[in-house]
C-alpha cells in the first residue's frame, strides 16, 4: 500500500507530466506536496535535497526521477 505523501505525489507529478517531462527529463525533482510545487531539482537525490530545504525548510518532500523510469521515493 502506497503512503499518502507517494499518492500525492504521483497526483501532483501526473498532473504536470508534460510540462516537467519536457523540461527536466531525466534530472532528479523534490515536490513539496502541500503546495504542489517543484521545490528542487538535481542530477542526483542530494543535490535535490539541499535545494527543497533551502526553499521549503521542513517540509515534506516526494522525489522523483523524471521520465518513464520514476525511482520513486520521500523524506521528512
Amino acid at each position: 500500500m502506497k503512503s499518502v505523501l507517494v499518492m500525492k505525489g504521483e497526483e501532483i507529478y501526473e498532473e504536470n507530466r508534460e510540462r516537467l517531462e519536457k523540461a527536466y527529463l531525466g534530472k532528479i525533482i523534490a515536490i513539496e506536496i502541500e503546495s504542489g510545487t517543484v521545490a528542487g531539482l538535481g542530477e542526483n537525490l542530494d543535490e535535490a535535497y539541499e535545494e527543497a530545504l533551502k526553499k521549503y525548510p521542513g517540509k515534506k518532500f516526494y522525489f522523483r526521477k523524471v521520465g518513464p523510469c520514476p525511482a520513486p521515493g520521500y523524506l521528512f
